[in-house]
């Protein structure tokens, strides 16, 4: 009993117009039928920073943790954790190396199972190379589009090297890098059935390191930092997504 626009079927059978026909995954549909939901959350981050300069540091440690408990009051609950530092030091006079480390988890509680749409979805942010939500469990069910699922654990490491264009003046502010990505996303712990449409989901899900390499131009412009990105992955997963060029503008150096 699907309906009709623009004369074409949704197959979906949940009475809700979902995309792509109808054919979106039983976790997207699934969550859609279930209706609007409050997210009720509070939450803390810690700093330590003992970079030279927050804008273009070439020494010194960034690190952040946060935390975000869903579930005062609202509808859903979870707890998030998540890990981001980088270190910034001189290999060579205006040779800066960065190491870059990430980590993160979600975990449902109480009697409310963890949403998929709650789940993290990783892509570039995660390894280079790599479409956004391109990384990680996927509906790998005959028929659909093959949606991102995302997963609850993931982790991310980076290596990089920056120097300026010798030829051009450093008042300009256009470094060139090269880096090496590796991450990975897993632990998809949302539906993988539905008793209203008797339909079961078909889970790509493994934790096997994804990885990178690449080069990028990096230029301090006058509307603040901006990159453009060509990485090339290394490894991945048969049903992982690629993006070879990427361009980002106000992330840290």
């Amino acid at each position: 009993n699907g309906s009709t626009q623009n004369g074409a079927t949704d197959t979906s059978g949940v009475g809700l117009w979902c995309y792509s026909d109808g054919e979106a995954s039983l976790a997207v549909r699934k969550e859609l039928a279930n209706g609007p939901v409050t997210v009720s959350l509070v939450g803390y981050s810690l700093t330590y920073n003992t970079l030279d300069n927050n804008r273009l540091p070439t020494s010194g440690l960034w690190a952040e943790l946060k935390q975000d408990f869903a579930g005062v009051g609202g509808d859903v609950n979870f707890i998030r954790t998540t890990v981001d530092a980088r270190k910034y030091y001189e290999v060579f006079s205006d040779v800066i190396g960065v190491l870059r480390g990430q980590a993160g988890n979600i975990a449902g509680w109480g009697s409310k199972d963890l949403r998929m749409l709650d789940h993290f979805q990783m892509g570039p942010n995660l390894v280079r190379g790599f479409a956004p939500a391109g990384i990680g469990p996927r509906d790998q069910t005959s028929g659909t589009t093959n949606d991102a699922l995302g997963g609850t654990l993931y982790w991310g490491a980076s290596a990089e090297v920056q120097t300026p264009l010798y030829f051009l003046p450093k008042e300009i502010g256009i470094k060139v890098a090269a880096f090496a990505d590796a991450g990975s996303l897993w632990d998809y712990r949302g539906p993988t059935s539905w008793d209203r449409t008797g339909e079961t989901l078909t889970v790509s899900d493994t934790a096997g390191v994804r990885s990178s390499v690449g080069v990028g131009l990096l230029w301090d412009s006058p509307l603040g930092p901006l990159r453009f990105d060509f990485a090339y992955p290394i490894t991945k997963e048969s049903y992982d997504r690629t993006q070879i060029f990427r361009f980002s503008g106000g992330a840290k150096f």
